[in-house]
């Protein structure tokens, strides 16, 4: 078998074998398997350039939306829904992992730091958005070891007291502030203590 023909269609190549087989590749993969019109190749080699031109266009796709930090799993929906085989998948990300393009612990802990100094979500809720984007409960332990409980109450505190404060403190809006608080994700013990301390003061 060989090429009888390469031609440019729109983004693809499209590369034409003497039996009329066909595949289209990007330019990447037309580079990298050096093609050229004549060259003789095996019988299966339309199915392995169509397999590795796939890979390419995964990878292309996976580096791209890395560019942002991401979880393995929000990579792998990602891929799913540019149609990528769950064969290349894997591999692809076996290849994003050895490059350190993918690490869910360094997710989790960037998201950790964000969850309390940004959104001031509570244990229950940061646990629970870890687990939302695919993390694994071993990882989720791990990252929850750097948890800043002090820095928990005081986020608890201020959105408290955002609520409610003590010239206008009634048992209404306070039951109303705890129901905020619990939506944000905050312990039982955590909003008791600091609507506590709002009642004495």
């Amino acid at each position: 078998m060989f090429i009888k023909n390469i031609s440019f269609e729109k983004k693809f190549f499209k590369v034409t074998f003497d039996n009329d087989e066909y595949v289209k590749v990007s330019e990447d993969t037309l580079v990298r398997y050096n093609l050229y019109k004549g060259l003789e190749v095996s019988e299966d080699f339309p199915e392995i350039l169509e397999y590795e031109d796939e890979k390419t266009r995964a990878l292309n796709i996976s580096y791209k939306f890395l560019e942002r930090l991401k979880t393995k799993k929000q990579l792998v929906d990602h891929l799913y829904k540019n149609k990528i085989k769950p064969q290349i998948i894997d591999e692809v990300i076996e290849t994003c992992r050895e490059k350190k393009y993918l690490n869910d612990l360094d997710y989790g802990l960037r998201y950790l730091n964000d969850a309390q100094n940004i959104k001031k979500y509570g244990k229950i809720k940061t646990i629970y958005m870890l687990k939302s984007k695919g993390i694994e409960s071993q990882d989720i332990d791990e990252i929850m070891k750097s948890y800043n409980y002090d820095l928990e109450y005081e986020n608890a505190k201020e959105l408290l007291y955002k609520k409610i404060d003590a010239s206008d403190f009634n048992i209404k809006k306070l039951n109303s502030a705890k129901k905020y608080l619990m939506g944000r994700g905050f312990e039982y013990d955590i909003i008791s203590s600091v609507t506590g301390d709002l009642s004495e003061s």
